[in-house]
């Protein structure tokens, strides 16, 4: 029998026995732990406890969810709707293909405006709008220039700003535009019924704020450091869609510019403007919607460590910033569901102190000789590998059965990044809620190289734990099996295994060919095929809006599976009241 891991029974199933097996592992632990070594057996049962407890949240969070069906947009007037895409030295050409995915799409160009928001200033930049106005006579494109960073003008320092620049122009020069969408400028459209979608979503649901949907990218061959993040858009969103908790994430998204400009427009608060404008729409008793369709396909995304690390560890502390400073257990207009949500959001990040310790604790027992339990080792054995596969089983059924080689991968860069995101966590108190890391934008480029340095704490917790395991062999063997602590000697190599596979990504890309610019892009078979879906977008007529019929903004019919981001109705479809007051 096939099983359906999509199904609400076989996640609900796997996560309820899992929450019995951790309650069962952590009380084995507390009983069974050495009374005499406190200083190991200790942390190791908090680090559990720790990380037992984020697991229990995780299966709470993801007991509802909605399907991945998206009905198809029926007829409705087009409203004027502006694109707003900032911009801050990315590669013209790079930008020109943005541009001409969001005019080629299924969209009435007499009811668009894109709005390029120049934080280079470039010449370059000025001179592609002025020729993509040329080529699209029945659109309106608009280049600005925000005003500059650290000035009294600009309202935010970083992309923020240059956000906040475009959403006053377009108050101004459009004020009949009633919802905006914001596209980073590396990122084409996917869907080319994208603003058919999200906007008619949002025409058909007046009490919904905001449309986010699924973000992809093009990369390299195995996606090495999972930019596609399928885990996350193909499951996770869905749950956080079922308990009104889907957030903004940056681009493939569209507002209602009224609900926008009701929070004060883009928050400037944090490091970036998206997840935490959904934080305070959420306070605000707003309401937003999530669907499951590529909405953006980045161009390029991070696949050398140095821009990995860049990246990841900016939005791990601008979500402990959220946590520390503006917790959700004590913000104000939060449902109970919203609030585990984004408690679960920030401490996956700080559950990189607890895998340190975890990591660390067998390589300290083989050192110093300490059995930490009284129980035969094999059956610490038996216990370990039982827990591990039922956790493997319980991510892969939250990724809706992406694979079992993301669920592997996702393990190796997770601990991969402990570090970074203890450095997160640190940054986050340090700078406190009235300070702020500067910005950097992600590089558009890939640099490959052999970036040693980057992953020094790999290399020297790797080199614990093999001298660690080539100690207790060279003690214990030969001798009796028994004497050998392989409870122990399973837990370092496990480690040393994942480790070893994150460091062998230092040097990706390196031995490719490069790019007339002296940049290596490797690219997958997966990313062509992005890249041809994106290219399928066609220019509507300029009368495209008259060739199709138009109606009101009827509601869709009962029980559509639109992944709106309410609290759950008693029907099931999750499309019904606002989710905080």
């Amino acid at each position: 029998m096939k099983i359906s891991w999509a199904s609400d029974r076989v996640r609900r199933g796997i996560g309820g026995t899992l929450v019995v097996a951790s309650a069962g592992y952590v009380g084995w632990i507390a009983t069974d732990a050495a009374a005499d070594d406190l200083w190991i057996s200790l942390p190791f049962l908090l680090a559990n406890l720790f990380m037992v407890s984020l697991l229990c949240l995780t299966v709470f969070n993801n007991w509802h969810r909605l399907p991945a069906a998206v009905p198809e947009p029926g007829p409705f007037a087009e409203p004027l709707t502006a694109v707003l895409v900032p911009t801050l030295n990315e590669p013209p050409d790079m930008l020109r293909r943005t541009l001409e995915s969001v005019l080629r799409q299924d969209w009435p160009h007499d009811r668009l405006v894109v709005v390029v928001g120049d934080d280079g200033r470039r010449a370059a930049v000025r001179d592609l709008v002025a020729e993509l106005r040329a080529a699209f006579p029945g659109a309106t494109l608009h280049y600005l220039l925000p005003p500059r960073r650290r000035t009294p003008e600009r309202n935010g320092d970083a992309k923020d700003g240059n956000l906040n620049a475009m959403l006053a122009f377009v108050a101004r020069t459009h004020p009949d535009a009633a919802f905006v969408e914001t596209r980073d400028a590396d990122d084409l459209v996917g869907d080319p019924a994208f603003l058919r979608r999200t906007v008619g979503h949002l025409v058909r649901h007046p009490g919904t704020a905001f449309v986010q949907t699924v973000k992809d990218a093009v990369v390299g061959p195995g996606d090495p450091f999972g930019n596609r993040r399928r885990f996350f858009y193909r499951g996770i969103m869905l749950s956080r869609a079922a308990t009104g908790s889907a957030f903004p994430c940056g681009s493939g998204l569209v507002w209602r510019r009224a609900d926008l400009e009701a929070i004060g427009g883009f928050p400037t608060w944090n490091l970036v403007e998206d997840l935490y404008s959904g934080y305070v729409a959420l306070r605000h008793g707003l309401r937003g919607a999530y669907l499951p369709i590529e909405g953006a396909i980045g161009q390029v995304a991070p696949e050398d460590l140095p821009n990995v690390y860049k990246q990841l560890g900016t939005w791990a502390v601008d979500t402990l910033r959220i946590l520390y400073w503006r917790s959700p257990l004590t913000a104000r207009g939060l449902t109970l569901r919203q609030r585990a949500q984004f408690l679960e959001v920030g401490l996956f990040y700080l559950s990189s102190v607890p895998t340190l310790v975890l990591m660390l604790t067998p390589a300290c027992c083989l050192l110093a000789d300490v059995r930490m339990f009284r129980t035969a080792t094999a059956l610490h054995v038996g216990y370990s590998v039982a827990y591990v596969t039922l956790l493997s089983v319980f991510m892969y059924a939250l990724g809706n059965g992406t694979s079992w080689r993301e669920v592997w991968r996702a393990k190796q860069i997770w601990v991969g990044l402990t570090f970074v995101y203890i450095g997160a966590s640190v940054r986050a108190a340090w700078y406190g809620p009235r300070r702020k890391p500067e910005y950097r934008v992600t590089r558009k480029v890939q640099r490959a190289g052999l970036y040693l340095r980057e992953v020094a704490p790999h290399l020297a917790l790797c080199a614990l734990l093999v001298a660690a395991l080539v100690r207790h062999a060279v003690q214990r063997i030969p001798g009796p099996l028994d004497a050998i602590d392989t409870g122990s000697v399973f837990w370092a190599g496990s480690y040393v295994v994942l480790l070893a596979g994150f460091v062998r990504r230092s040097w990706y890309g390196l031995g490719r060919a490069p790019e007339p610019d002296g940049t290596r892009r490797p690219r997958g078979p997966r990313s062509d095929e992005l890249l041809r879906k994106a290219g399928t977008c066609t220019a509507p007529t300029p009368n495209a809006s008259a060739a199709s019929p138009t109606t009101g903004s009827a509601p869709p019919a009962r029980g559509t599976a639109s992944a709106d981001s309410s609290a759950p109705s008693p029907s099931g479809t999750g499309a019904s009241g606002r989710t905080s007051s």
